[in-house]
């Protein structure tokens, strides 16, 4: 095991606040090995949406399910009232651990549908892996390592989405811009004929 300085949760809990590891990294550093290997071949199998919750599990200190057995239930069903970062500012899930109307995990796979049509990626750190070079991979490593788990969703989206889906997107939204401004400007000009 090895010391680790980086982000932090402050959980409530049994009457008191308990600081825990809010990164992969961070939980991976007060792991022995095997537990550590344990652990990250859980992580990257689990979708972005709920690593926060991988990280919370393994994070807790032992024995805080019978210390606060509600506490840690609330804490798991995404309820994160009271929970804040090492700068004091409340942390909340971007996701429930379930889908409310399915009651399934959220899906290995991101779907998008901007600006039309399906842009379909993965969400599981395996499955980025899997699509990056290896000079991109080795940042994406580095960042999620350290990215705190609330966070976890958006970063897994930015560097699961295809690059090249995000530029043929942010082209065809400039071109859509242009058009719109260019129809406004022709609105706005004076009709043939009438008095300016």
């Amino acid at each position: 095991m090895t010391e680790y300085r980086g982000p932090v949760w402050s959980i409530p809990l049994a009457g008191r606040r308990v600081e825990i590891p809010s990164s992969l990294g961070g939980v991976r550093a007060g792991l022995a090995a095997e537990r550590a290997a344990e652990f990250d071949a859980e992580a990257v199998r689990t979708p972005g949406a709920s690593l926060v919750y991988v990280i919370l599990d393994w994070a807790l200190p032992e024995g805080a399910a019978r210390e606060d057995p509600e506490a840690v239930e609330r804490l798991r069903a995404g309820d994160f009232r009271g929970v804040v970062d090492g700068d004091g500012e409340p942390v909340s899930p971007t996701n429930p651990p379930r889908d409310p109307l399915t009651g399934e995990p959220p899906s290995p796979m991101y779907r998008s549908g901007f600006p039309i049509g399906s842009v379909t990626f993965p969400a599981t750190i395996e499955g980025i892996r899997a699509v990056l070079d290896e000079e991109r991979r080795a940042e994406f490593e580095e960042e999620i390592a350290r990215t705190p788990g609330h966070e976890l969703t958006f970063a897994t989206v930015r560097w699961g989405y295809p690059p090249e889906e995000l530029a043929a997107e942010d082209a065809l939204i400039a071109q859509v811009k242009a058009e719109l401004y260019a129809g406004v400007l022709r609105q706005n000009d004076p009709e043939p004929g009438d008095d300016a």
